[in-house]
């Protein structure tokens, strides 16, 4: 999607107190600067950097901030981090932070012990206190990093997640969804406040009429021959046989298409659409494949006009810095001899590339028909209620299991009737948004930022008690 800005840029604004005028805080400030910008490449993101603020590149005062405050704003940074090279200068911190409104991460590193009777040189930790404090008192919203050393590997990895809680939120803020024709009628549990998710969230649908898309799909049809032949042959190669879809093939690739284009031309990040009837009546077979191409495309696509899986779905891909596509599934039996396991399934609309195994096919009424791979999983529930809205985020592994058509996968749980009694007390529906790996930390620290409750699988809380 070119639309869709993938690429993060971090302001990074190293600080100092000045009644600190020891040289291991500059010191420190240039190993610091260095280890971050080995962390670029690998984690994908551009630092901003202060270094002609003045002459030592640190933020020290109050007018050190608001010089600062116009420079990543020119930059349109998506965080900052602020490496507290010695006590720090909590004053100009609090009033950098409060003017960006991004994502803030804290940080120093472990002091020396200290040298007989000298004065310490740094104190970062006491400085840190300070910041947070102050923090708080500007109503920002903030990560830090225990305080460790810069070669300790906890630094670099919740560095990693830090940058991994800011790409769901640039992704959620401003999210712009595509909604697909309406929702099926019996769908009531699917229903959501349009008007609420734009004022709460600034998160706007954008509506795509049936006669539109039917017109779009008839335009690929036949003007795009090219375009549907390597569609084909892209799902023929990663081991999807479409065969027996016959004739229905080129009308297959000409609905992808479609909702691509709408996609990109509305700057849809997600997409949530009707699946029951409207392509069913009109060619013949039902869009669940579809639905599974596009996520491979970098387009979630929930189906049943789920638009809170499309938003959870764009959460879960930015999680994983787009490295691997989510999957929309229904909760539907429990496992027969595993007490702890759950069938994950949906009717064939998750992504090939998370096909388990050589084989895979579509049916001749559109469903693809395939296991998905092993390991761990993160799953995840939005929904609101009452004015609030609340995140179910659970882990399990994959494994062995009874076939069954569709997509699927047997998720065991660490207890599965604590997730059974969460989904019946909570205010979610039987659709989760999966994903492969662990971003259960990811998404608990980007709830703090967007103001959205974070409901952990191993509470014992029901969220019918927290009004």
């Amino acid at each position: 999607m070119n639309h869709i800005n993938k690429e993060l840029k971090i302001g990074i604004v190293p600080t100092r107190r000045e009644v600190f005028s020891d040289p291991k805080a500059e010191e420190q400030k240039n190993e610091i600067l260095a280890k971050i910008k080995s962390f670029e490449g690998p984690m994908k993101f551009t630092g901003v950097y202060i270094d002609d603020l003045n002459k030592e590149g640190l933020l020290k005062t109050y007018d050190d901030a608001l010089i600062v405050r116009e420079q990543m704003i020119k930059e349109k940074v998506d965080a900052l981090f602020i490496p507290h090279c010695n006590f720090g200068q909590e004053e100009a911190i609090a009033r950098l932070s409060k003017d960006l409104n991004v994502p803030v991460l804290i940080w120093g590193p472990r002091d020396a012990a200290p040298n007989g009777l000298e004065w310490r040189p740094t104190d970062s930790q006491c400085g840190m206190f300070a910041s947070t404090k102050v923090l708080q008192r500007y109503n920002v919203t903030f990560s830090y990093i225990e305080n460790c050393s810069l070669n300790d590997p906890v630094f670099e990895n919740e560095f990693a997640q830090f940058l991994a809680v800011v790409s769901v939120i640039k992704a959620f803020r401003s999210m712009r969804i595509a909604v697909i024709s309406t929702r099926p009628k019996e769908f009531l549990s699917v229903m959501v406040n349009e008007a609420e998710l734009l004022e709460k969230f600034d998160i706007e649908l954008v509506p795509c009429e049936s006669t539109m898309l039917m017109d779009m799909i008839e335009h690929h049809l036949e003007n795009n021959a090219d375009g549907i032949k390597n569609l084909q042959k892209e799902m023929e190669d990663k081991g999807v046989d479409l065969s027996r879809l016959g004739d229905k093939k080129n009308t297959w690739a000409s609905v992808v298409l479609a909702l691509m284009e709408f996609a990109e031309k509305h700057k849809c990040r997600a997409i949530a659409s009707e699946c029951w009837r409207m392509i069913n009546s009109r060619y013949g077979f039902m869009p669940c494949s579809v639905f599974g191409e596009l996520h491979d495309k970098g387009i979630p696509c929930a189906c049943e006009t789920d638009v809170h899986g499309a938003i959870m779905s764009a959460m879960a891909i930015a999680a994983r810095r787009y490295e691997t596509p989510a999957y929309l599934a229904d909760l539907t039996i429990r496992h027969p001899s595993n007490d702890n396991a759950e069938l994950l399934w949906h009717c064939g609309p998750f992504a090939k590339s998370l096909k388990k195994g050589s084989d895979g096919y579509v049916i001749e009424s559109g469903q693809a028909y395939y296991e998905i791979v092993h390991g761990e999983h993160t799953l995840m529930r939005l929904d609101g209620m009452k004015g609030d809205y609340y995140m179910f985020v659970g882990k399990g592994k994959g494994i062995d299991g009874p076939v069954t058509n569709g997509n699927y996968l047997w998720l065991e749980t660490e207890n599965w009737i604590q997730w059974e009694k969460k989904f019946m007390f909570g205010p979610y529906i039987h659709h989760v948004v999966g994903i492969p790996g662990d971003i259960a930390a990811i998404m608990q620290e980007a709830c703090r930022y967007l103001g959205i409750y974070f409901d952990p699988a191993e509470s014992n809380e029901f969220i019918h008690n927290l009004s």
